[in-house]
């Protein structure tokens, strides 16, 4: 057993000494502040029986070991060395030493219930469960690590704050931070930050409303297609032909799909079209390459349907005359928004389309996705009005930021400093 003591400035220093002297095994016994900093004591194969000998407290006191007493024994390093080859876990139950497994024997239950009899834990349970126990040390530990880093740098704690209640995500918060430099101005705490997160936003210009061509929505099953779909041929009709454009149902698993579409196409009089199958599909858009505008509405299917995948290579196959865009709803959770891009990008995205930007309560978890994927959006849609709640993203990036503002404003979220110390585990508030 090794026992060593610690002191630097704050306690991201402290840690990383740590870390380096010890290795990720260092278990922290105390931690506190002095007048040089911060002191912590920790230890490899740390023993409390042989401490407590060492220090003469006796082994079945209660009383605590405080830092001073282990400060004394990391400067003289008088502890004995530990018993080789003994596992011990200590816990509620009551625990005996073997030298290739724990038996554990359970605390004493009433005759006959549950819990009677010897349990054996391998080695490997034993491992999951010191996992665990590490996890909630560190977790404990980044809260007085975003403390430290919120007293030494109070201006990007407050950027931070103001970023995390749009919900904009802690690693592209601070990319954004990073890209606006140092600021001590706190009139600047909102609009650069704002600023700067429309800028990050990728966007592509599609041309599609004035030139046409043939593209398909994807995405999972309620994020609004269908409807995007009517939004984007009413936008079109309003300075083509109706006969310059032609719908296609390829949804063959919703009931009523083509008839959803049909009730739009009647209303600017473009023809719908049917393909049950990815075969029938190429021969469709084969008898439709005389139209200017040919619109795909394809089934909705969960990232983790099982057969998403051989959907998606099948619709690979027409990529060389379909452009595909990935359908994502901003009222959805960020990790289903996260799951849902990596699982359709198995095809060429051409891009996306953001849908029900009206109803979500936060907007920087789609806007933290796109980001983060570097999946660029071609139109945003907030509303069921058709044509008129369609936006092209290319001019809209700013519109966007101040619907998140308006968002925050409404939804009032609650970021509180153990909020924020659990969102930025294991990143430092200086430099992300």
């Amino acid at each position: 057993m090794k026992i060593k003591r610690y002191l630097d400035k704050d306690m991201k220093h402290v840690l990383r000494k740590v870390r380096e002297d010890q290795g990720p095994d260092a278990v922290i016994l105390s931690n506190r502040r002095v007048d040089d900093g911060i002191e912590v004591i920790a230890a490899i194969d740390y023993d409390e029986a042989l401490v407590r000998h060492a220090l003469g407290v006796d082994a079945g006191s209660d009383a605590q070991i405080n830092s001073d007493a282990l400060a004394s024994i990391a400067e003289d390093d008088t502890v004995p060395p530990a018993e080789p080859e003994v596992k011990v876990i200590a816990d509620d139950l009551n625990v005996r030493r073997v030298t290739d497994s724990v038996i554990v024997t359970p605390a004493a239950t009433p005759q006959g219930g549950a819990g009677s009899g010897t349990n054996t834990l391998s080695l490997e349970g034993v491992r999951e469960e010191l996992s665990a126990l590490r996890g909630l040390l560190e977790t404990q530990l980044s809260g007085l690590v975003w403390k430290d880093g919120a007293r030494n740098y109070p201006m990007r704690a407050q950027l931070l704050r103001n970023l995390a209640r749009l919900g904009i995500a802690p690693d592209i918060a601070n990319m954004i931070i990073d890209r606006l430099g140092p600021t001590e101005e706190v009139k600047s705490l909102w609009k650069p930050p704002l600023t700067m997160l429309a800028q990050t936003l990728p966007v592509v210009d599609d041309k599609l409303l004035e030139n046409g061509g043939t593209i398909a929505l994807i995405g999972p099953t309620g994020v609004g297609k269908t409807t995007t779909i009517a939004k984007l041929a009413a936008r079109f009709a309003m300075n083509n032909w109706a006969d310059d454009i032609a719908l296609v149902s390829a949804d063959s698993y919703r009931v009523g799909a083509k008839e959803h579409l049909t009730a739009f196409a009647n209303i600017i009089g473009a023809q719908v079209h049917s393909a049950s199958s990815f075969d029938e599909l190429s021969t469709t858009l084969t008898q439709l390459s005389d139209k200017k505008l040919v619109l795909i509405d394809t089934e909705g299917r969960s990232q983790r349907d099982r057969d998403l995948a051989n959907q998606l290579a099948a619709y690979g196959r027409n990529a060389d005359r379909v452009k595909f865009y990935l359908t994502l709803s901003a009222a959805t959770q960020e990790a289903a928004l996260d799951e849902t891009v990596r699982e359709f990008r198995k095809v060429p995205l051409e891009g996306c389309i953001v849908t029900k930007i009206d109803e979500a309560a936060q907007l920087g978890c789609v806007m933290s996705t796109i980001i983060r994927h570097d999946l660029p959006a071609a139109w945003f849609s907030d509303g069921q009005r058709i044509p008129d709640d369609l936006h092209g993203a290319a001019h809209k990036r700013l519109w966007l930021v101040n619907q998140a503002v308006d968002c925050m404003h409404a939804s009032h979220p609650q970021v509180d400093e153990r909020t924020m110390s659990e969102r930025y585990t294991g990143m430092s508030v200086a430099h992300g």
